[in-house]
């Protein structure tokens, strides 16, 4: 299992996080991303089965099969390339190949569900995730200041829950994973995703054809701690409570991250405001 760390103040937490400590933190080592609730797992938009748009809604209460799965995720995909013709935006890693894929995606409905995605969606799958569409990606982030930034924003806009997280996860032997991929985008893709040295995790469907799938949270995911040790583990969850999240929002601009920086352009200015806004109402 993951080690859980909990922190009391967000100058305790924002020590923590320092990449100055390479002993805790070797360089490369660990990815970051912050959430603004302890009880949400590590689950893709995707996967989620209390999202409103989670797969289970779209097929009315159907068993939810690995195809049926697969049948959503090919859809929505499909409606993502679509929606970037018609509005002439150029995709990342686009080809014939990869149209082939979303026409005709029998191969995973009906007789290799358990190896989707192929890798060969995995720059569109980055770009559609990175954007806000629903995929089995995860965003993280290189930065554990950037991470400690979104928890914390996160968290100002939603009252009701009593702590903020942030999870790091040791990606040294991602190369022997073998549930789970990694990707990293050029830095060309998206300017906001090059500010926050954003990078994912894909999550493999782990069911076949005739049985129910049933989506694995990343930190239930075995291939994380294989090769994990007492002073590297494979992933760490830290708390922090709400309450502190404003002074863990000024903290993480004290150190040049904030909304302006990290998406840049108008939509940073407007979140940087947002924040300050969210800040006066504490």
């Amino acid at each position: 299992m993951f080690v859980q760390k909990d922190f009391e103040t967000a100058r305790e937490m924002i020590d923590y996080l320092s990449p100055l400590d390479t002993a805790r933190w070797p360089r490369a080592q660990y990815v970051f991303r912050g959430q603004q609730c302890t009880s949400y797992g590590l689950v893709p938009a995707a996967y989620r089965t209390k999202s409103p748009l989670a797969a289970h809604r779209v097929f009315s209460g159907l068993a939810p099969l690995a195809s049926r799965q697969v049948y959503y995720e090919l859809s929505l995909l499909g409606q993502f390339i679509a929606a970037c013709d018609a509005s002439g935006t150029n995709l990342p890693g686009d080809s014939l190949d990869v149209r082939d894929i979303l026409r005709d995606g029998n191969r995973y409905l009906h007789h290799e569900p358990t190896s989707w995605p192929p890798r060969e969606l995995y720059p569109l799958l980055a770009t559609a995730q990175h954007h806000g569409a629903p995929t089995c990606l995860l965003d993280w982030t290189w930065r554990s200041y950037v991470a400690a930034y979104f928890a914390a924003s996160g968290s100002l806009q939603n009252e009701t829950q009593d702590r903020l997280a942030i999870w790091a996860l040791n990606v040294e032997h991602r190369h022997l994973w073998e549930d789970l991929s990694f990707i990293e985008m050029p830095g060309s893709t998206s300017a906001n995703l090059a500010a926050q040295s954003g990078i994912f995790t894909v999550s493999t469907i782990r069911a076949t054809e005739g049985e129910r799938y049933e989506s694995t949270a990343l930190e239930n995911q075995i291939d994380i701690y294989r090769h994990q040790t007492e002073e590297q583990p494979g992933l760490i969850k830290m708390t922090l409570p709400v309450l502190e999240a404003g002074h863990l929002l000024l903290l993480c601009a004290d150190l040049g991250v904030k909304g302006s920086v990290l998406f840049p352009g108008y939509e940073g200015a407007a979140r940087e405001v947002k924040d300050f806004a969210y800040l006066m109402l504490q």
